[in-house]
């Protein structure tokens, strides 16, 4: 009997050893690696001159160059890094790989993304050390891509001027850990289609709902009858909201 009882100490010292280890590694945690991307200027713009940057999240199965078409024709100067996302998938790559609409799936979904959001955010950090840029930078995403989006939006508010999440929708489960500061979020302005067969517009209205229920003001812009996609009338209201925020 008095070894078992001696043994107590014992036990919860080396819990508490073990306690601080575990604190210790994390303090310690390697930090997030940067992203490998594809780099275009616009508006005529010199690949060297000063420019504000945008940081650009395609969809599932989409690639970096195939993404880069869309801002061909935007019509401000500036520096538009398309991000490659970390997994293969057909012919392109994704952000995740299991099925969101799943809802098992989902607590692990909305914690890789967040993790996603740390290496976003070291991507952009490493371009802004590396090149000129004038400004905060500008992050935008379609599809997967607008998932990820909300999720840089609402874990590094600071981090960017403005988000623009388009076809995706923000995870409730992030929210769970975030201490939504509505005065810090970016200015964000999401874009839906009415007729959205893969990512419900009732989805994304739901999050923005999570958000304005902690002081946030979202923007939602929604297009009736239009499905999973950037129309000519979409892609035009994102550009002006893009040029906007690229010259303050």
């Amino acid at each position: 009997m008095p070894r078992a009882h001696a043994s107590k100490p014992v036990l919860v010292l080396v819990l508490v050893l073990v306690s601080v280890l575990v604190s210790v590694g994390r303090s310690r945690a390697a930090p997030p690696q940067p992203l490998p991307y594809v780099e275009i200027v616009t508006g005529g713009a010199q690949p060297d001159a000063e420019l504000p940057l945008v940081i650009a999240l395609h969809g599932r199965g989409d690639t970096a160059e195939g993404f880069a078409q869309l801002f061909r024709t935007l019509p401000v100067r500036a520096r538009v890094a398309i991000l490659r996302p970390p997994h293969a998938f057909g012919p392109g790559q994704a952000w995740f790989l299991g099925a969101r609409a799943h809802v098992e799936n989902r607590p692990a979904i909305a914690a890789e993304l967040l993790v996603l959001a740390d290496r976003v955010v070291a991507t952009a950090e490493v371009i802004r050390a590396k090149r000129p840029t004038r400004g905060k930078p500008v992050v935008m995403g379609f599809s997967q891509g607008g998932m990820l989006t909300w999720a840089v939006a609402v874990e590094h508010p600071r981090a960017f001027a403005a988000a623009f999440p388009v076809a995706g929708f923000l995870f409730p489960e992030m929210l769970e850990r975030a201490r939504i500061d509505a005065r810090t979020l970016p200015r964000i302005v999401a874009f839906h289609g009415s007729a959205d067969p893969l990512v419900s517009l009732d989805e994304d209205r739901r999050g923005v709902r999570l958000l304005e229920a902690r002081g946030a003001r979202i923007d939602l812009r929604v297009y009736p009858g239009v499905a999973h996609a950037l129309p000519p009338e979409l892609q035009r209201d994102l550009f002006t909201e893009l040029s906007h925020a690229l010259a303050r």
